[in-house]
Order: structure tokens, then sequence, then C-alpha cells
């Protein structure tokens, strides 16, 4: 008797991926490391080297980055939709170039108005644009082996978060800030993009003697069908919510760490800690994610973010904090492989981008809130123990929400509507 697919697995066509879909898996994840200059862990190296050149106090610095970061989630609807309509090789391109182009744009500003828009250009296309390029590639190409892509990918990631900064830092040191980002960009320009240009397929552009793993438009739900269900708005909370906590406890994790008796040095070495658990739980993880219910995984990876906010924040020791950090990375890496494995898997391909820039425009816009209300509760009470104490509240009940609201909706079978054509690029 054939084995039940797991719960979120979509009934495919046929047995195996395409070919070419390994192919694309190192594309996607050079795409997600291209999205660095953009990312926290990148922009973070160069916000004192710029806050002095620029003669910017601390909040304005901190405040062009909140503003930028809001206003960045606007636009990813719009990108999305233009992914389903024009395809994904295209689009990508774009992005890519719009993310070389940013890195030109903030080598060039001299001002706090001018600082906020360049952060606006890197996070909108960058962490917003090329990040959500990037998983729906997985998406579009892998179904059956979709987990382990997912993990492998975000091990690409997570290498590229230990290296990169190192890079950075490197340029930084030895050129300045202005020419560090000029080169990055230069680099993305000249690497990434015609590597796309000349590799990156659209799905529909695989020969017909391969064999194409997909979920029929017939067996996919709108984006409108999609937000009426509770599997939608669950993992929406398990996404935002990941996005809002770490944000929020790495971009104070200094001060945080300084208040607990401990020093930079401590907060600089728990980021090797939390880059190797996410490693390890994207890989293993993806691996589950072909066998384990997804909504069990959402949960788990909820119930182990509450756990690292609480052992990090209490913690007084080093061991402490490593082994909060180990558990917030492990949290924070089961729900990445998670949430690329379970949007095709349980929503269909059909909308898949229109679907994937909603989340991801909730996720961006609480990344910018997580520092804020962190913030807030310090100038209120004098410490961080408040906010701390509500997210692990808070991942305990999207934890919880997440078996009871999390399982996957009925695709049911319509009669197939004319598609817009994909376009080549």
């Amino acid at each position: 008797m054939k084995k039940p697919a797991p719960d979120g697995a979509v009934s495919a066509r046929v047995e195996t991926d395409p070919a070419y879909a390994w192919v694309m898996l190192p594309l996607a994840i050079l795409m997600q490391i291209g999205t660095s200059p953009g990312q926290t862990f990148g922009v973070a190296l160069f916000n004192e080297p710029m806050r002095q050149s620029l003669a910017l106090s601390h909040t304005e610095l901190t405040g062009a980055y909140m503003i930028a970061s809001a206003l960045a989630a606007i636009p990813l609807m719009w990108i999305g939709r233009r992914m389903d309509r024009h395809g994904l090789r295209r689009v990508s391109l774009l992005l890519v170039a719009a993310v070389a182009l940013s890195c030109f744009a903030i080598s060039r500003v001299h001002g706090v108005v001018g600082l906020t828009m360049g952060f606006f250009l890197l996070r909108a296309f960058g962490q917003g644009g090329l990040s959500l390029a990037s998983g729906n590639t997985l998406g579009m190409w892998f179904s059956r082996r979709l987990g382990l892509a997912s993990g492998v990918a975000g091990v690409g990631m997570s290498i590229g978060i230990a290296l990169m900064p190192y890079i950075y830092n490197y340029l930084i040191d030895h050129f300045g800030w202005r020419q560090a980002y000029a080169m990055v960009g230069l680099v993305i320009a000249v690497t990434l993009l015609p590597l796309l240009a000349l590799a990156y397929r659209n799905n529909d552009e695989t020969s017909s003697n391969e064999t194409v793993t997909e979920v029929s438009p017939a067996r996919s739900l709108s984006f409108h069908a999609a937000l009426r269900t509770p599997a939608y708005w669950a993992a929406l909370s398990c996404a935002a919510l990941t996005g809002l906590i770490c944000t929020a406890v790495f971009f104070n994790l200094t001060p945080l760490f300084e208040r607990n008796g401990l020093t930079t040095r401590d907060a600089a070495a728990v980021f090797s800690w939390v880059a190797a658990a996410m490693a390890f739980m994207q890989l293993n993880g993806g691996m589950l994610a072909d066998r384990v219910p997804l909504r069990v995984l959402m949960a788990m990876a909820m119930a182990l973010l509450g756990a690292g906010v609480l052992v990090m924040g209490e913690g007084v020791t080093p061991l402490a904090v490593n082994l909060g950090g180990v558990l917030l990375g492990a949290g924070q890496g089961l729900m990445a492989v998670t949430g690329n494995t379970l949007w095709p898997r349980y929503f269909g391909r059909r909308e898949l981008g229109s679907i994937r820039s909603s989340v991801w425009t909730a996720t961006v816009a609480a990344c910018s809130v997580g520092p804020f209300i962190m913030g807030l509760t310090y100038e209120l009470t004098g410490g961080y123990g408040p906010s701390l104490w509500l997210f692990v509240s808070l991942a305990a009940a999207v934890s919880f929400g997440s078996l009871v609201w999390g399982a996957p909706p009925e695709l049911q079978t319509q009669p197939s509507r004319p598609q817009p054509a994909i376009a080549a690029g």
C-alpha cells in the first residue's frame, strides 16, 4: 500500500522533481546571499562608520532604519503580483539589478533623509523582494524534495551570515564605508546578475522530456481564497513573530548583555552559535518537513524561539546566553525551512507570489516593530524584562494556535481557468 503523504504535502502528478531544479538550488542560495547588503547582520557593520561620517545621533540612525524597514513592506505585495504575472526570471533579474544600484545609491548619501531612502531601497529590494524571489524559486521547482532543498538553501544562507560580515568589515577597514558599499554593488552587478541571466529559468521552460513535479493550477488556492483559511493566518503569525523576536533581540543584544553583566565580546560570540544552530536545524528540518506535519514543526519553532528569548534574556553567564542563542537559532532555522515548504504545499503555485509576498510584507513590518517594543519598555520600566516576557507569551500562544489551526486547507479540484502566460524573461 502506498504510504500517505505527510501533513501539508500536495499530491503531485509524478514522483520526481525536474533535474534542472538542482541547478536552480545554488542559484536560489546565491540570490539569498545577495540580499545581505540589506539584511540587519550586514547593515549593522556599516552603522557606526556611517553615523560618524554623517554626524548623526544614535536616535537619528536607528530611526532612519526603522522608518525605512517599515516602508519597505509596502511594495512587496506589488512585487509578488509581478512574479505571478511576468515570471520569476524577469523579476529576479530586475531585483538583483535594483540591489546593486541601491548599494551605489547609499554610498552617495549625505544626510539622514538620503540615508533613510538608501535603507529603504536595500530593505525593499534586497531583504524584501530578492529574499521573496529566492524562496519562491524553490517552491516553483521543487515538490517531492522541497523540504530537503529548503534545508540546503538555509545552510547556504547560514554560511553567508557567518562569512559576509567578515568580508564587509575588511572592506570598510581598508576602503571606508562608501567605497565598501559601492564595491559590494559592483560585485553583485558583475557576478550574480550575469549568472542569473545565463542560468535562471522559469519552471515552464523545462524541456518536455524532463519529468516535472508541480501542483496544477486547478489544485491551487487563489490569494483571496487563502485569506479565508485558518492555516494562512497561523503560518503568517509564526513568520511575523519570528521576524519580530529575532530582529528585536539581535538589535538590542549588546545593551541587553551589558545590563546582565556580560560584555560586547560575549554578544559577538553568540552570533556564531546562532548561525551554527540555524544551519543544523535548517538541514535537518528540511528532511523533517518531508516527513512530519508542518503544523507540528511550526509549533516546535515557536517553542524554541520562546525558550531562546527566556534563556538569553535572563542569562548572566556566557554558557547560559550561548545556550539561549542555540535555542533562538534553532527556532529561526526551523521556521525558515518550514515556511519555505509550507506555502507551495498548502496553497499550490498558481498565486504563490501574491501569497508569499503578503506574508513577507507582514514579516518585514514586524521586524521594524520589534526593536521599538524593546526600546519602549526600557524607557518606561528601566529594563528589558517586560518585553522579553511579552515575546515569550506571544510565542507560546502562537505555538498553540499552530497546532490547532495550522492543518493544511483542502485544495478542492476546480475547473481550470486560463492563466496568464509566464514570460520567458
